[in-house]
């Protein structure tokens, strides 16, 4: 559980970065700018929505936690959320592109880009944090929990994302 929302808070912290710094805007360092929102979205791409999301269906949401009958809504919900993250990371990188290329005029819809993608995730945590992690507590098992540590590799377990988005 503390390794879960030790993630959930880091990738709250690099979302709420790149809405705030999508909100103070390139100024006069825009290739490096856009060298750092790529890279932020290449991680929220490839950390959550490749390799966390798909292990967190089949072994977060195991046969225990589906058992909570009342909670199949929520994991649907969530289930939902992770086949479409790669899709909303995309629903991103387009207008920061437009910006970049085309200039400021481009800004707003990035910027508003920027905001739905963060409040896509952050409401996403929330919910896992709030409606189904406590169930998940409650009825996984040791060797459950076991074999979801395994499932993560180690470097991945150990790195934070500032080693894995080192522009940041």
């Amino acid at each position: 559980m503390h390794t879960i929302r030790n993630k959930h808070a880091a990738l709250s912290f690099l979302l709420q970065s790149v809405f705030l710094k999508v909100a103070r805007g390139s100024a006069d360092q825009s290739k490096r700018f856009f060298d750092v929102m790529r890279a932020m979205l290449f991680y929220i791409d490839e950390v959550p929505d490749r390799l966390h999301y798909p292990k967190a269906s089949d072994l977060l949401f195991s046969r225990r936690v589906r058992a909570a009958v009342e909670r199949m809504p929520v994991i649907e919900r969530l289930e939902a959320d992770h086949m479409r993250g790669e899709g909303r990371v995309a629903d991103f990188q387009h207008p920061l592109l437009a910006w970049e290329l085309i200039g400021d005029a481009r800004r707003p819809e990035s910027a508003a880009a920027a905001k739905n993608h963060v409040a896509f995730y952050c409401e996403h945590i929330r919910v896992k944090e709030t409606q189904l992690l406590p169930v998940a507590k409650r009825v996984i098992t040791d060797n459950d929990w076991a074999v979801f540590h395994a499932a993560f590799p180690a470097q991945l377990r150990a790195a934070g994302w500032r080693q894995l988005c080192p522009l940041l």
